[in-house]
C-alpha cells in the first residue's frame, strides 16, 4: 500500500510543479502605457517660475557619486560621514578594558582583575560609570570572602542600582556561601 501512496503523492507533486512552471513561463499580457506622460508634453507647456534658483546637491552619505560618462571625477573626496575621532578611540579602549575585566571576573582571576583594574584606573581616572569600586569589591570578595566583604557588596548592590556590575557583585559576593 505504501508504494501506491508514494506514486499518488509523486503524481500530485509533478502535476503541481508542471502547473507552476506553466504559470511562471507563460507570456503575460502587455499593459497599455498611460497617455500623456510628462516626457511626451511639449517643452513650451512646462512653466518654471523665475523665482526658483537651482541648488547644488550635496550627497548625504559617503556613497560614490554618479557622474555623466564624459565628466571628470571631483577633485576632492567628501568627508567620511562618521569619522573615527580620538573620542571614539577612547570609548573603544574603555570598552576593551571593561570586556577584559568582565572576562577576568567570570573566570575568577583575582590577579588579572587587579592588574586590569590598575590599567583602567590609570587610563580612566574620572570613572564616570562607577566601575572601579565595583571591580575592586568583586576582587576583594573573591580573594577574602567573609562578612566584611559581603556587607560592602550588599551596600554596593543596594545603592548602585544602575550599575552593570550588580549581577557580578550578586553572583560573586552575595550568592556565594
Amino acid at each position: 500500500m505504501a508504494p501506491k501512496l508514494r506514486r499518488i503523492a509523486g503524481s500530485v507533486f509533478l502535476a503541481s510543479a508542471a502547473l507552476l512552471g506553466f504559470l511562471a513561463f507563460r507570456s503575460s499580457a502587455k499593459l497599455s502605457e498611460p497617455q500623456g506622460t510628462l516626457a511626451e508634453k511639449p517643452r513650451d507647456t512646462l512653466q518654471i517660475p523665475e523665482s526658483v534658483t537651482p541648488i547644488e546637491l550635496v550627497p548625504a552619505s559617503g556613497a560614490a557619486q554618479v557622474l555623466p560618462a564624459n565628466s571628470k571625477p571631483p577633485a576632492e573626496e567628501p568627508p567620511h560621514p562618521h569619522p573615527i575621532t580620538p573620542q571614539h578611540q577612547r570609548i573603544y579602549r574603555e570598552n576593551e578594558l571593561t570586556f577584559s575585566l568582565d572576562g577576568a571576573v567570570d573566570v575568577e582571576d583575582v590577579p588579572g582583575i587587579r592588574r586590569l583594574l590598575a590599567i583602567y584606573r590609570q587610563e580612566f581616572p574620572e570613572d564616570s560609570l562607577v566601575l572601579q569600586r565595583g571591580y575592586e569589591l568583586i576582587a576583594n570578595c573573591l580573594e577574602h570572602p567573609g562578612e566584611t566583604t559581603r556587607a560592602a557588596a550588599q551596600r554596593f548592590y543596594d545603592t548602585e542600582l544602575a550599575s552593570g556590575l550588580r549581577r557580578h557583585v550578586r553572583r560573586h559576593c552575595l550568592e556565594k556561601p
